[in-house]
């Protein structure tokens, strides 16, 4: 079923960067096509990654009361069809403003859980990497995070599943040569993923 309205969420320090284009990409294509979009830009937002005790799981009680924030912002995907996550794979893992968005955010009682409220959505993954294709496979990275992104959306109830890895996106381990051709290949790919959602 088409989605009809996808919720971005992405992470990088600077406004300006390829993971913010690629953002505007997805959400340009996704417009084109009658797709609502709506684009949760952590930083921006002054999002506070670190776990504190307020919203520390608590196992025995799926009704726990997290604090407002948490609640705010999970409250704003219940009438999203499809999630869209979009950052930079750093230290080959999410950045800490990610991973503190889903230690945060999809909590026990919330995301899982008796009452969650996530099962039956969709979701994109879309990680940009900075070396090559080759060097993260053979290294075992692109298992890795394949199996985590893949296990974390099971979890969740979530069988609409889709990985966009995005190559050699600073050149770090080959040369991009043409620089134009190279990004606007991955500005095309990113496009595509919006295809899935059709």
């Amino acid at each position: 079923m088409k989605s009809e309205n996808i919720y971005i969420i992405w992470s990088h320090p600077r406004a300006d960067s390829l993971t913010a284009k690629i953002v505007e990409e997805i959400q340009g294509e996704a417009t084109r096509n009658d797709i609502s979009v709506t684009t949760l830009d952590l930083y921006r937002r002054g999002f506070n990654p670190a776990l504190e005790q307020d919203d520390e799981p608590d196992w025995q009680n799926p009704q726990k009361q997290y604090s407002p924030e948490v609640h705010q912002l999970f409250g704003e995907l219940q009438d999203k069809d499809t999630l869209v996550f979009v950052f930079p794979l750093w230290w080959y893992s999410f950045p800490a403003m990610l991973k503190g968005y889903l230690d945060r955010v999809w909590n026990h009682g919330l995301a899982y859980g008796k009452g969650s409220t996530l099962a039956g959505k969709k979701i994109r993954w879309v990680a940009l990497i900075g070396g090559s294709e080759d060097k993260f496979i053979e290294y075992g990275w692109c298992k890795n995070m394949t199996d985590f992104l893949n296990g974390a959306a099971s979890y969740l109830g979530i069988e609409d599943n889709g990985i966009t890895f995005l190559y050699n996106t600073i050149g770090v381990e080959e040369d991009i040569g043409d620089n134009q051709s190279h990004y606007e290949s991955l500005f095309e790919k990113s496009r595509r993923i919006v295809d899935t959602l059709l």
